[in-house]
């Protein structure tokens, strides 16, 4: 049984199968990222509003559902034009963590600066303590969805 599956809704859209590919494809090739992917729990939007694209990922413990359109009440919301989200994968991993010193890592600072990329959900005012541990949980999960999409890693 696959451990990325697609709802049935989100078999004609072409970035829930992009990411369902390049998970599957990532998970089978490193135990590291397999150990991560089984301790996720969040679920994250992701928008490409040029494409007028929109996916759930819905992870729970071994397993993650891509659902078409936004579902769940996403924990995060990565919002990026089309072209930006697969450059998401190129993040080069060092220490366990997206390096943001070269090239990659300071395009991908330039656009959240710009507002190319958005993350929703990180912060929140005035945080509550409820609200505080659910985000520090997926900002931890986002660190793991980056390093398991990373292909430089």
């Amino acid at each position: 049984m696959d451990v990325v599956t697609l709802d049935a809704q989100a078999a004609d859209n072409g970035l829930a199968m992009m990411l369902q590919g390049l998970l599957s494809e990532n998970l089978v090739a490193s135990d590291k990222k397999r150990r991560d992917f089984e301790s996720m729990s969040s679920t994250f939007g992701i928008v490409a509003p040029d494409a007028d694209v929109t996916v759930t990922l819905a992870f729970d413990g071994a397993r993650c559902t891509i659902y078409d359109g936004l579902r769940h009440e996403p924990d995060l919301v990565i919002t990026a034009d089309s072209g930006k989200i697969p450059e998401m994968s190129l993040l080069s991993i060092r220490y366990g963590l997206p390096w943001l010193l070269d090239e990659n890592g300071k395009n991908f600072v330039r656009a959240l600066l710009k507002r190319e990329i958005r993350i929703d959900g990180l912060f929140r005012m005035p945080p509550t303590p409820l609200w505080a541990l659910k985000a520090g949980k997926a900002a931890l999960d986002l660190v793991r969805l980056t390093r398991i999409l990373s292909v430089n890693s």
